[in-house]
């Protein structure tokens, strides 16, 4: 009997109200679509982090082995822990220093590293070693070691070992380490990989070379020579999230230390590099929530606003259902019927939109069982949000109110509870005393407990924006409820020119239906906020990209040198080149503050904003221009980093005594500076200690006027110029020209290097989507409350136009208010979010990045949403006011 009555009262549905359920999956698509697409967008993205990161580490374990261990037992023991792609044996050792006689002079250094390297060690692991001048196999001689003894390529040079006889090498090249942090790290018994600054000092052997000389020494636990095993893993198997990986990674590594027995501990720089990493993916999720929650919530609310939109109706069937002696068991499980078949279309068109869009805008492998495993979840999101669009409402209205009450044409309306406890404004009070908390606090998003190995979101961070975005939703319903029963007389002389002689009728008509107005007008608002925070933030963070990539790579182009080759020798052909707004040098030192040994960057501080960005947020008082303007007049001036000036108790004015290194006998000389100025980042430096001075002094101080690298400005796109740079400096060795792109990717997995550009633009086409539906539907769905008087004015000789001027009132009060309301919601919670997420941004963005372009585009596309359901509504308003007459009658 039940079955019967259910497949009944399907076909009944179905023939009648195809419509209204259409109507209602759409919000259920767009729940289900969104978070089908955010979903895989946020897994493809850890994958594609966790590659990046894995991409840039050429040795993936560095195995410290015991002074007397057996090196190739341990080599043996290598597979028993983790899969093996290559593995080398490298000889470290401690030299006092080096010499060399060019010319008629001795040059002499301080202590320094001896490596042996195996002949196919730069081709084993790759980036390791950059090759410079001369030979990449034999003798070599780093990058400042080189210049320190003013050696070249068939120089002779005397290495003098800690323990051991001076012997002397005839160099064969000169090399860059660019990974030479990781390459002399401490690895000690405790935590693995500890970091040290590199030595200024390195000279390389092949390995038998090497041998020769240390073979005894390595044996010894205090000889000053030790060996360490570098590892290149198999990594096709590695997990595909960074905090997986992470832990898959240092498992493995303590799993080998356990077999070694003490002969052995790992440096394990795969799991310190992804463990850097586990952080940018949880600040990625958590931006993806930020961004994507408010619109999978909003299109909760206009599946809602459907459901609740044929209420009338259904209250109606209910009670003649009720009256023909259905139970709540009977209704409700009509209601479930309702509420799947809506969730059935729903559910399957929102995961075939997110595969298509997450295919084909995004690029997103969707054999991944990890996208399958999100569109797996946005269904049920989707079933759940129809469940509670359609099911709860239903029941509610069958346990709550009488048959009687059910049949009436016009439903009682009583004040929420939640307009008498003013809970709207409670949230707004509550949102802004968390984030002035948050704000004031140093608030950090991401969770890293000392001692715990895993990082964690703080959830916290989530309830001011919310709150805000509830609270400013429930305020605009009370505003719009409030301005449509007291400013009645006042819309109906806005709405003359409209409605003419049917402008009283006309606002009565839109005061009395106050409430499913200002709901409406609510869902406008919340969706406009939701396209202009998305929109601002997007922009936002897609300008901040720019700048963090140009203070990464220094500016649109860069052309870095040596002391030996400077890119300053080249400036004017640099200048010369097609394309080059401007070009200015900048000189790249190394200073000795106390032991600190640091960057030292000389600028002309009148000319360096000529060639590059350079922003307030970079100096400690915020403001670029009054910093380089003080140290333009100060001669001696220096910028200190605000960790020197902590470290060192600096304060303005000080006189600071730094070393730098002559050029004429390459020793290291006192020269006096005054602190004028906290710097806090600078294009090119390092993110710790650092310091910026005037290129002048520091020549004339150093008698070396050379600058080791020229910034450049493009006019066009800086990709194209630095191949114009690259391949005009072609026959010059020892210079390397880099762009924006070039840095965008080098700048690893920071959040930032995550370009968003095309999850934007396709949640911003949502947002768009929401906007139309927020006001063409409510103007719909509202059709059915509207049809009575619309037939009572047919009746009586209205017009069509007449009669559409009720809708078109309907419409610009909505859009009226909730466009700038939104507006104005958006905006705030835009900002909320980037101050909330500064923690991404290097550095953070002054100001917010506002896309007008696309906000007329959202105004745009709600204005057509209005229009057209104005006049499909007036094609078929005798249609629907004829039904509903005869419904009621």
């Amino acid at each position: 009997m039940i079955l019967t009555v259910v497949a009944t009262w399907t076909k009944g549905i179905v023939k009648a109200r195809w419509r209204h359920l259409g109507l209602a999956a759409i919000g259920i698509v767009a729940a289900t679509a969104l978070t089908g697409t955010i979903g895989a967008f946020g897994v493809s993205s850890a994958r594609s982090m966790t590659q990046r990161a894995v991409a840039a580490i050429p040795v993936d374990w560095q195995v410290a082995v015991a002074a007397g261990a057996d090196i190739s037992a341990l080599i043996d023991k290598l597979p028993a822990s983790a899969p093996i792609r290559a593995e080398r044996s490298v000889g470290y050792a401690d030299s006092a220093s080096f010499l060399a006689v060019t010319g008629d002079t001795t040059q002499t250094t301080g202590a320094g590293q001896v490596l042996g390297l195996p002949v196919d060690y730069s081709v084993t692991f790759p980036g390791q070693i950059r090759p410079l001048l001369g030979r990449t196999d034999g003798v070599l001689l780093a990058q400042q070691t080189a210049a320190n003894l003013h050696a070249t390529v068939g120089d002779t040079v005397t290495v003098r070992p800690e323990a051991g006889s001076a012997f002397d090498v005839k160099v064969d090249g000169i090399v860059d380490l660019p990974n030479a942090d990781a390459l002399f790290q401490a690895i000690g018994p405790a935590k693995g990989p500890t970091a040290t600054a590199p030595p200024d000092n390195v000279v390389i052997l092949p390995i038998d070379q090497w041998r020769e000389h240390f073979s005894k020494s390595v044996q010894l636990p205090s000889g000053g020579a030790r060996w360490q095993v570098h590892v290149a893993l198999d990594r096709s198997g590695l997990p595909s999230a960074p905090d997986a990986a992470s832990l898959d990674s240092a498992g493995k590594s303590r799993n080998f230390e356990v077999r070694a027995a003490g002969a052995a501990i790992v440096g394990d720089n795969l799991s310190a590099r992804l463990d850097a990493v586990r952080q940018d993916a949880l600040f990625a999720r958590i931006l993806l929530l930020f961004l994507g929650v408010p619109g999978i919530a909003l299109a909760l609310l206009i599946t809602i606003a459907v459901a609740r939109a044929d209420a009338g109706r259904r209250r109606r069937e209910q009670a003649l259902l009720s009256l023909r002696g259905a139970g709540v068991a009977h209704i409700s499980s009509l209601a479930f019927v309702e509420a799947g078949l809506t969730a059935g279309m729903g559910v399957f068109l929102g995961v075939a939109i997110a595969g298509a869009v997450s295919s084909t805008a995004l690029g997103i492998d969707l054999r991944l069982a990890s996208v399958r495993e999100s569109f797996a979840l946005a269904g049920a999101v989707g079933f759940l949000l129809a469940v509670a669009a359609i099911v709860a409402p239903a029941i509610a209205d069958i346990r709550e109110r009488s048959v009687a009450s059910r049949r009436a044409w016009l439903a009682s309306t009583v004040e929420p509870v939640w307009q008498r406890a003013y809970l709207d404004v409670g949230l707004i009070i509550i949102s802004g005393a968390v984030f002035w908390h948050s704000a004031s606090a140093g608030y950090q998003v991401v969770l890293a407990p000392e001692g715990v190995a895993a990082t964690a979101i703080d959830y916290t961070a989530f309830l001011a924006p919310l709150l805000l975005w509830i609270g400013s939703g429930l305020i605009v319903v009370r505003v719009s409820n409030y301005a449509l029963r007291v400013g009645r007389s006042t819309l109906a002389g806005m709405l003359a020119p409209l409605a003419g002689r049917l402008a009283v009728p006309a606002a009565a008509a839109v005061s009395r239906q106050r409430g499913r107005i200002a709901t409406g007008t609510a869902l406008v608002a919340l969706a406009f906020a939701f396209a202009a925070a998305t929109a601002i933030f997007n922009a936002t963070y897609n300008a901040q990209l720019l700048v963090d990539a140009q203070l990464t790579n220094g500016a649109d182009v860069t052309v870095t040198g040596s002391t030996a080759t400077p890119a300053g020798a080249v400036l004017d052909q640099i200048r010369a080149t097609r394309g080059v707004a401007a070009a200015e040098p900048m000189q790249h030192r190394f200073a000795y503050v106390g032991k600190d040994l640091q960057d030292i960057y000389g600028i002309d501080p009148r000319r360096i904003a000529m060639a590059t960005t350079i922003a307030n947020v970079y100096f400690g008082n915020h403001n670029a221009r009054a910093t380089l303007k003080r140290l333009a007049k100060t001669p001696d001036g220096l910028l200190v980093s605000q960790e020197t000036v902590n470290d060192f108790q600096l304060s303005l004015g000080d006189l600071v005594n730094l070393r730098l290194q002559s050029a004429a006998d390459r020793q290291y000389k006192t020269v006096p500076f005054h602190f004028v100025g906290i710097v806090k980042e600078f294009p090119t430096a390092p993110r710790d200690s650092f310091l910026v001075a005037n290129a002048a002094y520091v020549a004339a101080q150093t008698g070396d006027p050379a600058a080791e690298i020229v910034l450049v400005r493009a006019k066009d796109d800086p990709a194209a110029l630095a191949r114009s740079i690259r391949d005009g400096l072609g026959t010059i060795t020892g210079l390397k020209t880099t762009d924006l792109a070039q840095a965008a990717h080098l700048i690893g997995s920071s959040l930032t290097a995550i370009d968003l550009r095309a999850l934007g633009a396709v949640e911003l086409a949502f947002a768009v989507f929401f906007v139309a539906m927020a006001t063409g539907l409510t103007l719909w769905l509202g059709q059915s409350e509207r049809a009575r008087t619309q037939a009572v004015l047919m009746s009586l000789g209205a017009s069509q136009t007449e009669i559409r001027s009720f809708t078109w009132s309907e419409g610009l009060v909505m859009l009226g208010i909730g466009l700038p309301l939104g507006a104005l919601i958006g905006t705030v919670v835009a900002w909320m979010l980037v101050r909330l997420l500064s923690g991404i941004f290097d550095p953070p963005p002054e100001i917010l990045s506002i896309p007008w372009s696309y906000l007329v585009l959202v105004l745009t596309g709600a204005i057509v949403s209005t229009v057209g359901a104005v006049f499909v509504q007036g094609v078929w308003s005798k249609e629907w006011a004829v039904r509903e007459l005869r419904a009621g009658g």
